[in-house]
């Protein structure tokens, strides 16, 4: 019997989260949501936590809470972007384009939503590009861009009907006959009579085709924009028993944008009526339902219909009271999009800044990490260096040769010609090693006068010709450039790997070798001395 795998803490809580979510529990998603976040955060994890932040954002726009949506929403866009994660991006884009639309922060609404529509575009992702052209096409709605709304849902209609496998374009549809219907509503202000209802018409038996591949809500949507069409053509003896069966069938959230959409249409159909109290009332339930769900552009629109059917009623000065109200709502919303602005752009500020910090600590980091491996009068790989290359060739097997270096007589060096003149002897030896080395080998200063170069691949015959070379090297060099009278010679044993070698054993043998060299070229040197001597005293001689 197979076990399904354990989930890690991340996986497990997004599992469950997203699980009540698509089963339309949005008040079950949000308490995994919220300890998603919280592991998230106390480990530092910004991939999951911009996935948990849009989670919950998700779950704010179900439960009709826009401010919250909104800034969870922006938070997660911006920490997708810093990762490079297009798709989390375009998701948060689309909640932010929505919750700030209904907020009336148009545009900073469009411009989340282009942005999402860039993305789906550069990824070539069908039905990534219908939901961000329907959520650019619903900001221009709000926005009362009625225009502009009804260009970008045709193609938003035209790409769901496109794709393959065909998406349905019946949110689009929809969006397309809304617009309609507050496009009439702006224009019977402004000319004090309602325009011909063709084109909403249009959209609406277009939606009416669809509505098999829609939902509940969807459906709803659909009646109450079909009984205001109903409602203004004069049809209003069918619009009031349809109008109370869709009533009947509102979403049962008790906070929900359709509820003040239908205070609306029981506004229009008070009016249409002369039920001049009753129409009072349902434009005031307008604005309250909007204002539940913080729907800024349904409670100015509310505001709107109550103006005017104050002012069908004869009643001018609480008609302008409304208009007062109106736009006392529109400078708080302006003002307040002003301030998300400035807030946005000092985001925009402080993340370029950050970038630029980053950057310049990446650098440091490099530099820092550089100092801590490199001996920094030499410029060749310090000890500790030298030790984990070691240490990982030995371990990885192989054939490996080591060998140390010792300056001769460096206290000498020092002594006679000063302590700035032995630094530079020991940077010229590092030089000197340097181009005597493969470039897979390592040449290390483990202390004062020692070195030791680590020769990959060399059996000890080779690191022996190696060091042989290296030895002639340094004494050809004209050390007199350094310093009159200088003379530097260097003694080196090498070592080759054996079975059992740890590093201390490898390195034993290695300092062996290199002080019977040592001793060898002090003896060496003592010979020469005695047969000059031998050679002056025979000279002294009488004849």
């Amino acid at each position: 019997m197979r076990s399904d795998p354990v989930l890690d803490p991340h996986s497990a809580l997004a599992q469950q989260a997203r699980a009540a979510l698509q089963a339309g529990d949005a008040l079950a998603a949000l308490s995994p949501g919220e300890e998603w976040l919280l592991l998230a955060l106390e480990e530092g994890n910004d991939a999951q936590r911009a996935q948990a932040l849009l989670h919950l954002a998700r779950c704010d726009r179900v439960l009709h809470r826009p401010g919250e949506a909104r800034a969870r929403s922006e938070l997660a866009a911006r920490l997708f972007r810093q990762q490079g994660d297009a798709v989390g991006e375009a998701g948060a884009l689309s909640v932010l384009a929505h919750s700030a639309s209904t907020a009336g922060h148009h545009e900073e609404a469009i411009e989340a939503a282009l942005l999402g529509l860039r993305l789906a575009q550069s990824r070539g992702d069908g039905a990534a590009l219908v939901v961000a052209l329907q959520d650019l096409g619903a900001c221009h709605v709000w926005a009362r861009n009625f225009d502009k709304a009804a260009e970008v849902l045709r193609q938003a209609v035209d790409a769901a009907n496109a794709s393959k496998p065909r998406l349905t374009p019946l949110i689009a549809c929809l969006w397309l006959a809304l617009g309609s219907l507050l496009a009439y509503a702006g224009e019977r202000e402004q000319r004090g009579q309602l325009p011909p209802l063709g084109p909403l018409e249009g959209h609406l038996i277009n939606a009416r085709h669809l509505l098999a591949e829609g939902d509940a809500e969807s459906t709803c949507w659909w009646t109450l924009m079909q009984t205001m069409a109903q409602i203004w053509k004069g049809a209003t003896a069918y619009a009031q028993p349809e109008l109370q069966q869709t009533l009947a069938q509102l979403p049962e959230q008790e906070r929900h944008w359709l509820v003040a959409l239908a205070g609306w249409v029981q506004a229009e159909l008070a009016w249409a009526r002369r039920l001049w109290p009753q129409a009072r009332r349902a434009a005031a339930q307008t604005v309250t339902a909007a204002d539940a769900v913080q729907h800024e552009p349904l409670a100015q629109l509310g505001e709107l219909i109550a103006s005017q059917i104050e002012e069908q009623q004869g009643q001018p000065q609480r008609a302008l009271q409304r208009m007062r109200a109106l736009r006392e709502r529109e400078a708080r919303v302006r003002i307040a999009s002003l301030a998300s602005r400035e807030a946005t752009v000092q985001w925009q500020l402080d993340a370029r800044r950050s970038e630029r910090d980053r950057a310049q600590l990446a650098d440091e980091a490099l530099r820092l990490e550089k100092l801590s491996m490199e001996d920094p009068l030499t410029e060749l790989a310090n000890r500790r260096s030298f030790e984990d290359h070691a240490l990982a060739q030995l371990a990885g097997g192989g054939v490996v040769s080591l060998a140390l270096i010792d300056v001769d007589h460096f206290k000498q060096v020092n002594d006679r010609h000063s302590h700035l003149v032995g630094d530079q002897v020991l940077s010229e030896i590092a030089r000197l090693m340097r181009q005597h080395v493969r470039e897979h080998d390592v040449a290390a200063r483990l202390a004062g006068d020692e070195f030791v170069l680590l020769l990959r691949g060399a059996t000890e015959d080779i690191a022996q010709q190696a060091c042989l070379r290296l030895d002639e090297a340094v004494r050809k060099h004209d050390w007199s450039a350094v310093s009159e009278g200088l003379q530097v010679s260097i003694s080196i044993g090498a070592a080759q790997r054996q079975e059992g070698d740890t590093l201390e054993t490898l390195m034993a043998r290695s300092d062996a070798a290199m002080y019977a060299a040592k001793r060898e070229r002090k003896s060496a040197a003592m010979a020469d001395t005695w047969l000059t001597d031998e050679s002056e005293g025979e000279g002294d001689s009488p004849d």
